[in-house]
C-alpha cells in the first residue's frame, strides 16, 4: 500500500494530495504532527518535512515537487505536467512561485 506522510496544512501535502486523487492512486494518509515527529517518520525523512511519499515497493520520496513528477512519470494518466518540453517549464516555474509563496505564508504562521 501507497503511504502519503503529511500535514493538513501544508501546501505542499496539500498538492500531492490533490495529484494522487486526480490520478485516483489509493494511499495511506498518515498526518503527522510537525512538533512531534515520530522516529519512524524521520528515518524516512532525511531533513524531516513533509510531505514524503512510500511506494508500494518501498521506494521513498521527499519533496513535494520530485513526488509530483515521480507520479506523473510513473502513473502518467491523467497527466499533470505538459508533455511539451517548453510548457512544462513554464509550469514548474509556476509550481516553484506557488511553493515558494506558500512557504513563506507558511513561515509567518508557525
Amino acid at each position: 500500500m501507497r503511504t502519503l506522510y503529511y500535514h493538513q496544512q501544508l501546501n505542499f501535502s496539500r498538492k500531492i494530495r490533490i495529484l494522487l486523487a486526480e490520478k485516483k492512486l489509493n494511499c495511506e494518509l498518515k498526518e503527522i504532527d510537525l512538533r512531534n515527529k515520530p522516529p519512524q517518520f524521520l528515518k524516512l525523512s532525511p531533513i524531516g518535512k513533509v510531505p514524503v511519499f512510500v511506494e508500494e515497493d518501498g521506494t521513498v520520496i521527499w519533496d513535494s515537487t520530485l513526488i509530483a513528477e515521480y507520479l506523473d512519470q510513473t502513473y502518467p494518466e491523467p497527466t499533470f505536467y505538459p508533455t511539451n518540453p517548453q510548457a512544462k517549464l513554464e509550469c514548474r516555474k509556476w509550481e516553484e512561485i506557488a511553493d515558494y509563496l506558500g512557504d513563506n505564508i507558511i513561515n509567518l504562521w508557525i
